[in-house]
């Protein structure tokens, strides 16, 4: 049979597909039905913040809005730069650096701010977050009247995004020498450490609560929380004397789970971990630190409200990607040779492996040319080739890489013509009689029969067994598009689409098999699995194999089954234009 222009008809047919992302599968986006409690990459929200963002009523404009509705982001981070009237003096009012006597904020001071900022749910940009840092905090959390001007304003900030339809409040508590430093102990002040972090959890759950109140269940994003816990012997931070910049976090992270809400969200954007991410192991780790010791330090009797309000987000530094002559902290284009495919691969990480939320930090570069701050900065293409579209193929990934799917397939005899065929792996097997594919079956369950069917092939009684080719001389980062057909007639047998890498020398690698159902109807019976297959980075891989074969029951004795059809197998190159030739 034919490939009957696959690309065209059945790989375009199949975008109407979602795209899965379980923790169980980390170098593909899989074709299939949701998995529970699991969100799908292209539901998943990817978050600016940086320099270059709306910041006065006037960037709302028409011209701006057109702008931020064609950037590759899910939302916003907004610091309202306030003009505030003062006994008919204008005062501006900038809340990051508002450390010292704030000034009290009122509805009045923000109202003219809610319809500028509705304006974003008309564009693509509707999952959106007024930002903030620890200014506001009185550096004294004894001060009573401190304390009510710091529930005030940051209620107004809640009731700002309550009525502007943002998704929440975002909240940066790094300890910047410009905010006072609020968490850090002040023995000056006259009370013990231990006073002092009793009346800090006070105060976090009067906090959350006042948020709570001015904005129902809303959304707390933070750049970084718990994730900070991060292995075993931070856990013991919970119970000890903290004096350093950041001591008195902890005792405040407990009075939020004592006010917080069932119905609210903590987001943890592991700010830290992820600028510093760089591969998919750096990814497995941070995911198994946060879920092993994130709630560390947190009371144990708040265990299963963190488990149920807390999620774990991911972070990236683009500025990172950029080469510099100067690096900065964090130089991870210094690690690649080719940096716009190097935040492609840690994008995508990102995405799968974070719960709901991905953040972008960017500070020198601009993606919408009428805000550029008070410093002229290029535009973020011009800077890092191709940085829009990196950020659409990650976030869309199935979309864009059937859009740049080549044409050519790169199996031999995908049609399964029959033909000399490969090696007959396993005890006692025939060959299948397929051109340029081999086949196997398992040694551990009984054999069945795979043979050619009229432009296809049929698997009979096949308990374990497949027919395989493999792609050779690929190159990590890369993509393929690999799809095929089956049609069932088999009340016993169990179709798959299976794909594995091998090493220089031969071995499988086999943690990174993945096997795939056939979910999409075609007709006559016939489905299509199609599946997106990544080459991993930073190990020793030197082949793909892609295999379709059967998984199933035994055939009982004196019974007839017709077994599985397949036909139509395909693997297409994926090239971006970032991609190396």
């Amino acid at each position: 049979m034919k490939l009957n222009s696959l690309i065209a008809a059945g790989l375009l047919a199949a975008t109407v597909f979602t795209v899965t992302s379980c923790r169980t599968c980390r170098q593909t986006e899989c074709v299939q039905t949701e998995a529970p409690r699991c969100i799908h990459v292209k539901d998943k929200k990817l978050i600016h913040f940086g320099w270059v963002a709306p910041s006065t009523i006037e960037h709302f404009n028409d011209s701006t809005i057109e702008q931020l509705n064609e950037g590759p982001f899910d939302g916003l981070g907004i610091i309202p730069s306030l003009k505030l009237n003062r006994n008919g003096e204008v005062i501006s009012y900038y809340l990051p650096r508002a450390v010292g006597a704030p000034q009290i904020l009122t509805e009045e001071d923000l109202k003219d701010w809610v319809p500028a900022i509705k304006r974003l749910q008309q564009t693509r940009l509707k999952h959106n977050f007024i930002r903030s840092n620890s200014s506001l905090f009185t550096g004294n959390w004894f001060d009573d009247e401190g304390w009510k001007r710091t529930l005030n304003n940051y209620g107004m900030l809640a009731w700002l995004a309550k009525q502007s339809d943002c998704e929440g409040l975002c909240i940066d508590i790094e300890a910047y020498e410009y905010t006072g430093r609020p968490f850090q102990f002040k023995p000056e002040l006259g009370y013990t450490y231990e006073e002092t972090a009793a009346k800090v959890r006070q105060r976090g759950k009067e906090w959350i609560e006042e948020l709570n109140r001015q904005f129902p269940g809303l959304t707390l994003f933070t750049f970084f929380w718990t994730s900070q816990c991060d292995d075993e012997q931070k856990i013991f931070a919970r119970d000890a004397k903290d004096f350093g910049t950041t001591g008195l976090q902890i005792p405040f992270f407990n009075g939020v789970y004592d006010g917080a809400p069932d119905n609210m969200k903590i987001v943890d954007g592991n700010e830290h971990n992820g600028y510093h991410a760089a591969g998919i192991n750096d990814y497995n780790r941070i995911t198994a630190n946060f879920y092993r010791f994130g709630k560390g330090w947190i009371d144990p009797i708040h265990h299963e409200k963190f488990n149920r309000i807390t999620s774990m987000g991911v972070a990236l530094y683009l500025d990172s990607y950029v080469p510099r002559e100067k690096p900065g902290a964090y130089n991870l284009f210094a690690r690649t040779d080719n940096p716009t495919q190097f935040l492609y691969e840690n994008l995508s990480h990102a995405l799968s492996f974070s719960d709901e939320y991905v953040w972008m930090w960017c500070e020198k570069g601009v993606f919408w040319p009428s805000i550029n701050g008070t410093k002229t900065f290029k535009a973020w293409d011009d800077l890092l080739p191709s940085t829009n579209l990196v950020i659409e193929a990650a976030k869309n990934p199935f979309a864009t890489t059937l859009k740049y799917a080549d044409k050519t397939n790169v199996l031999r005899n995908g049609e399964l013509n029959a033909g000399e065929s490969g090696a007959a792996w396993g005890p006692n097997q025939e060959k299948c009689g397929i051109t340029s594919w081999s086949s196997w079956q398992s040694s551990h369950s009984p054999t069945g029969i795979i043979k050619p069917a009229d432009g296809a092939v049929r698997m009979i009684g096949v308990t374990d067994g497949c027919i395989a080719q493999s792609i050779l001389n690929i190159k990590e980062g890369e993509q393929f598009v690999v799809t095929a057909k089956a049609k069932s007639e088999s009340s016993i047998s169990q179709p798959n689409l299976t794909y594995f890498f091998r090493d220089s020398k031969g071995t499988g690698l086999w943690a990174l098999q993945r096997s795939h159902p056939f979910t999409e109807e075609i007709k006559d019976g016939w489905k299509r699995s199609t599946v997106i297959v990544t080459v991993p980075s930073g190990l020793d891989v030197k082949s793909l194999c892609i295999s379709v074969g059967c998984k199933g029951a035994p055939l009982p004795e004196g019974k007839e089954d017709k077994g599985v059809l397949f036909d139509d197998v395909g693997a297409y190159r994926v090239a971006y234009p970032w991609i190396k030739k």
